[in-house]
């Protein structure tokens, strides 16, 4: 139970540092979701087993992301969301373009680390081109559909609404990514899809209440500002 322990681990962390990062201002959750963004691509190619299960190790960080702009549509608006987004594309696309310039660097011949960056980063760019057209649908998908239940629930159960638009947006996600970045990578694509399925579903259930907790924790830090 070693993974399955240290999968929980890994919900909890990321989605409170999203969370505290969010409610305390927006440079901090544009840097937090621009490394979330450069990691999930980078440890994708990562297989594990849970539960039975093969998979990628990178869900965690995919509804972390969304849960972040989740949180920055709610504390800090449309238009400070659309520049969040914009600072983890372009972090994204900056890291792709810098691995393959590094990957193409002519090694010494007592060099013994570029088998390592290859099998590491080769798959980068099939991954990470997946992964802007995917979050670029889903993005939209989950703007919409976050914008939409705050406008019928009148602003209220931000906990509920962010866990919601993200269940819909993954799924569309797993759907797409699964076929456009994994499809050969992987060995058995079925299993990644079931189970990143089932742990996007325990990862959002973990992270509806740090991220209900984030929005009291942004209201009470703007109570005690006004004070000031």
């Amino acid at each position: 139970m070693l993974n399955e322990t240290l999968f929980v681990l890994q919900i909890l962390v990321v989605i409170g540092f999203g969370a505290f990062f969010a409610a305390r201002n927006l440079i901090m959750l544009a840097a937090w979701a621009s490394l979330l963004s450069i990691i999930m691509n980078i440890f994708v190619s990562k297989q594990i087993v849970l539960f039975g299960f093969e998979v990628t190790a990178a869900d965690v960080y995919v509804i972390g992301l969304f849960s972040c702009l989740n949180c920055s549509r709610e504390f800090w608006g449309k238009e400070s969301t659309r520049k969040v987004i914009f600072v983890s594309w372009c972090s994204t696309l900056s890291f792709l373009i810098l691995t393959q310039l590094h990957l193409h660097l002519k090694p010494s011949p007592g060099d013994i680390s570029q088998l390592h960056y290859e099998a590491l980063f080769a798959p980068s760019l099939r991954i990470i081109s997946a992964s802007v057209i995917t979050t670029m649908i889903v993005q939209f998908v989950d703007f919409k559909v976050f914008g939409w239940l705050k406008k019928h629930s009148q602003g209220r159960v931000f906990g509920l609404r962010s866990a919601c638009s993200v269940a819909l947006s993954q799924s569309i996600d797993t759907v797409i990514f699964s076929f456009l970045g994994l499809y050969g990578l992987v060995a058995n694509l079925p299993d990644v899809m079931m189970f990143s399925l089932l742990s996007k579903g325990t990862a959002l259930l973990l992270a509806s209440p740090c991220v209900a907790l984030a929005k009291v924790f942004y209201n009470r830090l703007n109570k005690e500002e006004a004070h000031f």
